[in-house]
């Protein structure tokens, strides 16, 4: 059952009397008529009717203001009455990137899931930038990424990464550099810190394939070039960390990849090649926004994503 507040934060959110109308499944007549109401109620007007897309007024926006303030005291309140429930019902929003998504929350899910079967699990994927801001808005209940913010953030750790460089192993900078190649075995046996580290000058001919901005690992490798004092040859900027990775085994340039990655779709037609930087390292950690209420079916999952990764490389 919808309240007159909430036709009125649908129109603003559709910015269309009639995409609420059909959000709600109600008749437009209907949703008009409620807003109408609680215009007169109010003694003002909530809606610029003769805009396109239909817009706030100033009474409008201290309206819809304050109702993002009652739902948000009753999210507080709803969580707090699932904790009451003992973890047997409840809902929760965990965001991640790609990567993040496909490669390291399966396994937490598939823990989680096992012994509180009756929490509800909503995953958002999204850029590193946009999942943070998410969780900043409230939008997402806990964000499993890279380099947070301590004063935004309460961060709780789940591993070290290493990042290295991957290329195709039949390709030519594969075979100029074999002096400096790993395999994904020698990665996850941890054999790696036997073979050189590979100094950037030497690839600094070679093709590139980058993430677009937004993303920790565009931060990183633009960072990790700037220290080498080298200027790439950028041939792609990509979306998401797993194209760019199939497309080095493909012979299409160099990309960068981390550690959990290699481990968790090791290629056949790759190798990897070390990078002496600080910046080819970061914690990956799942994180939720200060001084938000911490539900009980999210503090359960916060504990199963470190539990499922046991803390490894955190040495």
């Amino acid at each position: 059952m919808y309240s007159a507040m909430d036709y009125v934060y649908r129109v603003y959110k559709e910015k269309s009397f009639t995409k609420a109308a059909k959000a709600l499944f109600v008749s437009q007549p209907a949703l008009s008529a409620s807003v109408k109401k609680t215009e007169e109620e109010l003694g003002a007007e909530l809606f610029d009717r003769r805009s396109s897309p239909v817009s706030l007024t100033e009474a409008g926006k201290a309206y819809i203001e304050a109702a993002e303030q009652i739902y948000a005291v009753m999210a507080n309140l709803k969580e707090r009455i699932d904790d009451i429930n003992s973890l047997k019902t409840g809902a929760i929003t965990v965001g991640g990137t790609n990567f993040v998504s496909s490669c390291v929350i399966p396994e937490i899910v598939k823990n989680y899931t096992a012994k509180f079967p009756g929490i509800k699990l909503d995953l958002v994927e999204s850029t590193s930038e946009n999942l943070k801001n998410l969780a900043l808005a409230g939008e997402a209940d806990a964000v499993i990424d890279y380099d947070f913010d301590g004063e935004l953030f309460e961060i709780t750790p789940m591993r070290e990464e290493r990042i290295y460089l991957s290329a195709a192993k039949d390709s030519p900078v594969a075979a100029a550099l074999a002096a400096h190649a790993l395999t994904a075995a020698d990665i996850r046996k941890g054999r790696a810190e036997s073979v050189p580290a590979l100094d950037l000058s030497a690839v600094e001919d070679a093709s590139f394939l980058l993430l677009k901005k937004g993303n920790d690992m565009h931060d990183r490798a633009v960072r990790i070039f700037r220290e080498a004092a080298v200027r790439p040859h950028v041939v792609l900027m990509l979306d998401q960390l797993m194209t760019s990775y199939n497309l080095s085994c493909k012979g299409l340039g160099m990309a960068f990849v981390p550690d959990t990655l290699i481990e968790a779709a090791p290629q056949r037609n790759a190798v990897y090649f070390r990078i002496c930087s600080p910046h080819a390292k970061r914690t990956l950690a799942v994180a939720r926004k200060k001084g938000r209420y911490r539900s009980k079916a999210l503090g359960a999952f916060i504990a199963a994503a470190v539990e499922t990764f046991g803390g490894k490389n955190m040495g």
